[in-house]
């Protein structure tokens, strides 16, 4: 979708400066590969010296900010946020390709599902009996909606997402290709040398706005709820394990994982590949670094790091020590040679 300059900018709030307010911007690319139809905005500081290089038709900076000037041809788009703003110009550059509602012909929904007619249900979607699809939402093609799932409004099912029986969904959930919700949690008792399964009675409940990336899984409780809180982001192959309690606006990022009744406070952060023992609690806004493995409580706004995690700093002096190691096993060797040599000079008097 093409924009005017002038009009993108008074579109994303941003105050005009310079260069063509009626040239055409149809599409948003970085500084250094901005072409004269492209808006662009310096990210980082350290890009800063593409900008008097860039070909972009505007670009968003903020006001007073340290940062050489862009060529006369491109146009300064001043805001006090200029990545917020930046973000508001691609959902304006690219906007959503709305689903026509209906349910598609190939699509089964059983006798005693309600879709909403305003809803979308695409080719090969099942919907089972109970469940009910609320205004605005997709189940796309292959996604499968399992008997007594509620799907709030505008939730999006993306192809081959699968909802196991009775989970719920809250408004505007948004759960990527490949996802798994409500599989039975990893429970067994060990009885007379075999593991006997612990039956998974419970459910998985998605707050409001949550959005569940590609190949994830969160299994039901054996009991009661796993659930995850409002706004909360959870990246590609991540692990949430039955009972789980996941605060509002956490954030996951792809491949940790959390093992069985864990609860992560408001705003807590989980790093790439990091691990979370089970029965913990890490507080509000606590941070767990990139493969750190957690056994014990983290308290709230902490930040931790290794394996196992400690405390971010104890870490880095951890690991500084470390690298100090075969240097200091060299040392250690050189002095027992000298204890050896002193030993035979008291043996000899």
């Amino acid at each position: 979708m093409a924009w005017t300059v002038a009009q993108l900018a008074q579109a994303c709030g941003a105050t005009l400066q310079g260069g063509q307010p009626s040239g055409r911007v149809c599409a948003a690319a970085s500084l250094q590969d901005a072409g004269p139809d492209c808006v662009s905005y310096l990210s980082d500081p350290r890009y800063a010296e593409q900008l008097p290089r860039t070909s972009a038709a505007a670009v968003f900076l903020k006001q007073g900010g340290p940062h050489p000037a862009p060529p006369e041809s491109t146009a300064i788009l001043y805001h006090p946020d200029p990545e917020m703003a930046f973000l508001t110009a691609l959902t304006l550059l690219y906007p959503e390709t709305p689903e026509k509602p209906g349910v598609d012909p190939r699509a089964c929904v059983e006798e005693g599902a309600r879709v909403h007619p305003a809803a979308y249900v695409g080719p090969f979607a099942v919907v089972r009996e109970g469940a009910e699809v609320e205004e605005g939402c997709w189940v796309m093609a292959g996604a499968y909606v399992g008997r007594r799932c509620s799907l709030g409004r505008g939730c999006r099912l993306h192809p081959h997402a699968v909802l196991y029986d009775g989970v719920r969904l809250g408004e505007g959930v948004i759960v990527h290709s490949g996802t798994v919700i409500g599989a039975d949690g990893f429970g067994y008792k060990f009885r007379g040398g075999r593991h006997v399964k612990v039956p998974q009675v419970g459910t998985v409940r998605v707050d409001a706005h949550a959005e569940i990336g590609a190949n994830s899984a969160i299994d039901r409780a054996a009991l009661g709820e796993t659930v995850v809180g409002e706004g909360t982001k959870i990246d590609n192959l991540v692990q949430v394990g039955h009972g789980v309690k996941l605060g509002r606006h956490v954030i996951l990022c792809g491949q940790a994982g959390l093992a069985g009744s864990t609860e992560l406070k408001d705003y807590a952060v989980l790093g790439a590949n990091a691990g979370v023992a089970d029965h913990l609690t890490i507080g509000m806004g606590a941070k767990i670094g990139a493969k750190s493995g957690v056994a014990q409580d983290v308290p709230p706004g902490a930040e931790v790091w290794g394996l196992p995690a400690s405390e971010r700093r104890i870490a880095w002096r951890q690991i500084a020590a470390i690298r100090k190691l075969p240097e200091m096993l060299e040392r250690i060797r050189e002095l027992e040679g000298r204890i050896a040599e002193l030993e035979k000079r008291d043996a000899a008097r």
